[in-house]
């Protein structure tokens, strides 16, 4: 337990707010539950007692344990009564007025002392300490749900806070078994800003009727090693709450094409499709194949560190090229000769393409070159950068510009992809093994091929792509 924040406070009592109180609780704190609605306290304490015994019941804890955790909760239905706490984290409403009308009442509640945090994930730090009397003690937990699972918790500083409450907040996340990541309060903090390419490049793909649901999702989760498909995760995280947040950070980027929402799942939000909570999204639920985890982050890494520059493999009289963000049938038309290409892969699965123009047998060469290998093969639509190549280098792109505008770190905004969403690597130490110039001119060929923002290079990957070019 943290020698100077024995108390804390929590106020929400639903899925996030409860998750919080068993990690600070599980920690030693003496903690204060808040809820406007005593049943929410209610079946948020009974919750965690469900769980406590079902750890019991595997061993995992003593019964005492058990009770001595559960021991250290007490439930508060006034703001007042968290005045004793040196540490209080808002789990409440996603609305800036609800959380700005509570800040304010804390702030008067409370000692200067008290740190005051919300467990936001898309709402600025900024704002809601604006007006407030001692701002400076005012920061972002962003906890990843489930909150007792999951090691990653975002520290967010909004323009008022001090690096001594930073500092402060991330010792007490390390003390709780987590792993803290610093950011700067801005739209999306790290992984809700830089994982908006994992999904947009599926829905993109989908809407063009590249390949179905089913193949997209398998190119990503077992050729490009995510642990599931980013459409099945729509369907998992609930079509609404992921088309929101895209919504929200797209809004609060004054609508940069970047983060433009897809039209498709738009449709399923508003059909009431909303995946696996009620049983029909993308898939019907519950999956009669549920996804496989992926291939390890070891395998990923060791898959990625295949060579740099252009691989050319001739098939008699067929050209088989790995993707640099050109249509195989551009290619094609260029080296006047069928063409098929193919995508980065970091396991057994290869997703490729042939020119619309070529000969079936010329493709066919292509799928027996790597069943050869041992791989399984996906076909899709003739498509600029394919699946994974596409999506890795949006990621990393995006996390360039986050390290640019110092957003975060380098190694916090790896650190927060790899914890927070479990990706096999961070974007930006994948980007660097794939080679930066490979990434930009790829990215340079989506632009081109489309005439869209959405894919202009970041001016930190223009600058390594350089970099790079020099040192070779």
């Amino acid at each position: 337990m943290s020698q100077t924040l024995h108390t804390v406070a929590v106020i929400g009592g639903g899925t996030m707010g409860a998750g919080i109180v068993e990690v600070a609780a599980s920690a030693g704190h003496a903690v204060r539950l808040y809820d406007i609605s005593a049943e929410a306290i209610t079946r948020a304490i009974d919750g965690i007692a469900e769980r406590l015994n079902a750890r019991v019941s595997r061993g995992k804890i003593s019964t005492e344990q058990a009770q001595a955790l559960l021991a250290r909760i007490t439930p508060a239905t006034e703001l007042t009564q968290l005045a004793d706490a040196q540490l209080v984290i808002e789990a409440a409403s996603e609305r800036l007025e609800i959380k700005k009308a509570l800040f304010s009442e804390l702030a008067e509640i409370c000692p200067p002392s008290t740190l005051l945090t919300s467990n936001t994930s898309s709402i600025s730090i900024t704002a809601i300490a604006a007006g407030i009397k001692h701002p400076e003690r005012v920061a972002g937990l962003h906890f990843f749900n489930p909150a007792p699972v999951m090691k990653l918790v975002e520290v967010v500083s909004g323009l008022a806070t001090s690096t001594e409450v930073v500092e402060q907040l991330c010792q007490c996340v390390t003390a709780w078994g987590k792993q803290p990541v610093r950011c700067r309060s801005t739209p999306g903090f790290i992984v809700n800003r830089v994982a908006r390419p994992y999904y947009a490049e599926a829905w993109r793909a989908l809407e063009e009727q590249v390949a179905s649901a089913e193949v997209i999702d398998a190119a990503l989760r077992d050729g490009g090693g995510f642990p599931m498909g980013p459409l099945a995760l729509t369907d998992l995280i609930g079509q609404d709450v992921n088309f929101a947040v895209t919504s929200s950070v797209f809004n609060a980027f004054w609508q940069d094409r970047r983060f433009l929402p897809s039209l498709l799942q738009q449709e399923l939000a508003l059909a009431g499709r909303l995946g696996k909570k009620n049983g029909h999204g993308v898939y019907r639920w519950p999956l009669e194949n549920q996804p496989e985890l992926a291939l390890d982050a070891v395998s990923a890494e060791r898959a990625a560190k295949r060579v740099k520059s252009d691989v050319v493999t001739e098939l008699d009289d067929v050209l088989l090229l790995e993707t640099t963000g050109e249509t195989a049938l551009s290619l094609s038309v260029q080296h006047q000769r069928p063409v098929v290409v193919y995508d980065h892969a970091a396991g057994d699965t290869v997703v490729l393409a042939g020119a619309p123009t070529n000969p079936d047998s010329a493709t066919d060469k292509a799928v027996y070159y790597f069943q050869q290998q041992g791989k399984k093969v996906l076909r899709i639509a003739d498509y600029p950068g394919l699946l994974v190549w596409r999506t890795v280098a949006m990621l990393a792109n995006e996390a360039l510009d986050a390290v640019q505008k110092g957003v975060a770190s380098a190694e916090d905004i790896d650190t927060a992809m790899r914890l927070g969403v479990n990706y096999p690597r961070g974007p930006l130490a994948w980007g660097q093994s794939l080679g930066w110039g490979r990434v930009l001119r790829l990215l340079e060929n989506l632009q081109q091929h489309y005439g869209e923002e959405r894919y202009r290079p970041s001016a930190l990957l223009r600058q390594k792509a350089l970099m790079e070019m020099r040192d070779e």
